[in-house]
């Protein structure tokens, strides 16, 4: 899984900046009467980088790339914003490369005197980062926000996962905020938005939701991919036993590994879809579901571990199946709702997933052995 920053965005003009930029150029304006022009706010000239490709940028220049475009003779090329306000190069001379399209914190500079980097907590949030699965991708834009000093800002990044048919395409949002009292940020949260694709191209409605962070079981950014593909993912959560307590009264906690999955039909006080928790007691085991199935990886000790580890993380996991002295691609992921696994073809037509379907399958094909 590769994650790419989103490229540098900058806060767009208002409509009414907008309108008052293009009332010159209507048809009807009155030549006579001085026009008001639009002003800036400090947040969109914070936003707009110093240096663009080694262009530095005056205010007209900023200005111009706001509301209109900026255009650099010198090497044919100008820039403009699109309506999320990415900055976007176009070639006069030349094609305009799908790469070169979208100007990159690479591609930039701000004025870094605005405010003192606190290395400590810099050092603490790109850990973070690596840890959630964004890896080191977005440190630059970062650090460059870091400076700015924003009581709040955001970092957008997207990843691409390839199925056996199609692609899917997730689009994080990481939003971060300042302590009230010290000069720290903290990543608070998160937005992941999953675009389906299907095997003629098309892409399904995009699905959506806020995962919360800092509370130790911080679910990964490919997790949250899991999760809105609709499989489950194990955790280590935090349980809180109300029949049982200390000498004081309060109830006793206690870690426990328990699955989870997105419930697409019920949404929280937030709007969010809400979670379906499987607790130990729902009696999933997974080392018996997975048994159950003739996999050919499990008969080496090695590719068992990954394959259970796979499992746990909600991956949809290729295996090889063993039918009749012959070998069969398949995939398999963990169903601990129906307590067994979801069982895929090679093209990723479901086999069956529920106890029903495995008794329909198990009497049209008897013939699946795993070899000792």
């Amino acid at each position: 899984m590769d994650i790419i920053p989103n490229p540098v965005q900058v806060i767009p003009p208002s409509p009414e900046q907008k309108e008052l930029y293009e009332a010159p150029f209507k048809e009807k304006a009155d030549t006579t009467v001085a026009l008001e022009k639009p002003k800036l706010t400090h947040e969109q000239l914070t936003s707009i980088p110093d240096v663009i490709d080694g262009h530095q940028l005056s205010a007209k220049d900023k200005y111009d790339l706001l509301l209109d475009a900026l255009v650099v003779d010198k090497n044919d090329l100008y820039y403009f914003l699109d309506d999320k306000g990415y900055i976007i190069r176009h070639f006069t001379q030349e094609p305009t490369d799908k790469e070169k399209r979208f100007v990159n914190f690479e591609d930039v500079t701000f004025d870094m005197k605005k405010t003192q980097l606190n290395d400590q907590n810099f050092e603490y949030l790109k850990k973070s980062l690596k840890y959630l699965g964004f890896g080191e991708n977005l440190n630059s834009a970062l650090e460059v926000r870091l400076k700015e000093g924003s009581d709040k800002f955001t970092l957008g990044a997207s990843a691409a996962f390839s199925t056996p048919n199609a692609k899917d395409m997730v689009n994080y949002e990481l939003r971060f905020s300042k302590s009230k009292t010290t000069d720290n940020y903290f990543l608070n949260d998160y937005q992941a938005t999953l675009e389906k694709g299907n095997a003629n191209g098309t892409v399904q409605d995009p699905v959506s939701r806020v995962f919360t962070l800092n509370k130790g079981n911080d679910i990964t950014a490919k997790e949250a991919y899991n999760l809105l593909s609709g499989r489950s993912i194990q955790k280590n959560a935090e349980i809180t036993d109300k029949q049982n307590v200390t000498e004081s009264g309060e109830p006793i906690k206690r870690k426990e590994e328990v699955w989870m999955k997105l419930d697409f039909e019920k949404k929280n006080d937030q709007g969010q879809f809400s979670f379906k928790t499987f607790y130990k007691n729902y009696g999933f085991d997974l080392d018996k579901a997975v048994t159950t199935h003739p996999i050919k990886e499990l008969n080496d000790p090695d590719h068992r571990e990954r394959l259970m580890s796979s499992l746990k993380r909600g991956n949809l996991q290729s295996v090889t199946l063993e039918k009749n002295g012959t070998e069969e691609k398949a995939f398999v992921a963990a169903s601990p709702q129906f307590k067994n696994l979801s069982l895929y073809d090679k093209d990723l037509k479901l086999v069956y997933e529920k106890p029903q379907d495995i008794k329909v399958q198990n009497q049209e094909d008897k013939g699946y052995q795993r070899s000792r």
